[in-house]
């Protein structure tokens, strides 16, 4: 599903946002571009500079599709500074990587509630 009609709707989430959940096409290589800065848009908003990132590179079962590293690199999330942040292979379908995406997202916001602090460490 595309989502232009729904990107000018996301910053009014923003302010109440700890956490981003990215979720990218990992067989999408000729939208990777347009995904790309969809992602450094909302994570460069000051509202987000202190919200953990998780990326969820989808459709690992498919042949072809980026793994993660790769993923995580033409988003440009690596050469993000100071940021929580984690890159997760999952398939919708099957729900492989949910858990471990999710489970890592709940414990890096409860720390950083448990400190009183932001999401960055």
């Amino acid at each position: 599903m595309r989502q232009d009609k729904l990107r000018p709707l996301w910053r009014q989430y923003l302010s109440y946002s700890d956490a981003l959940i990215y979720v990218v096409d990992s067989m999408d290589r000729d939208r990777i571009g347009v995904a790309r800065e969809e992602f450094q848009a909302v994570v460069e908003d000051p509202l987000m500079l202190n919200s953990a990132i998780l990326v969820l590179a989808n459709k690992q079962d498919m042949k072809g599709s980026m793994k993660p590293p790769e993923v995580g690199q033409r988003l440009g999330l690596y050469d993000l500074r100071n940021r929580t942040s984690r890159v997760v292979g999952a398939c919708a379908l099957t729900g492989e990587g949910l858990h471990e995406g999710l489970g890592w997202l709940a414990a890096t916001l409860k720390d950083a509630h448990a400190w009183g602090s932001a999401v960055r460490f």
